[in-house]
């Protein structure tokens, strides 16, 4: 799908569900709210920790393409609305996402 104002990471795989159960692929797109007041400084430092702990874990083999979706003050300023259609619809069909 195509989004108006979210934009897709070129590299990464949406997670699924198959038989009832996640399928991760190696390089997921994870869509993730940034967050008002102090979540920009949480999500900065959740995702330097997310990364760090799959790097050294899995020692290259995996990684997270982050796509940033929108809901709060941000959403409200690009759309209009705090959580807009488009962060649902992003949230459906990703089946996983954060909120920092």
């Amino acid at each position: 799908m195509e989004f108006e104002k979210i934009i897709v990471p070129l590299e990464g795989e949406k997670i699924s569900v198959e038989n009832g159960r996640l399928k991760i692929p190696d390089n997921p797109i994870v869509p993730f709210i940034e967050g008002d007041g102090t979540g920009p400084d949480i999500w900065r430092a959740t995702k330097i920790v997310v990364d760090a702990a799959i790097e050294k874990s899995y020692k290259g083999k995996k990684k997270i393409s982050w796509m940033e979706i929108y809901a709060g003050e941000k959403a409200e300023k690009l759309y209009g609305a705090y959580l807009p259609e488009e962060t649902l619809i992003a949230i459906q069909e990703y089946i996983v996402a954060i909120k920092g």
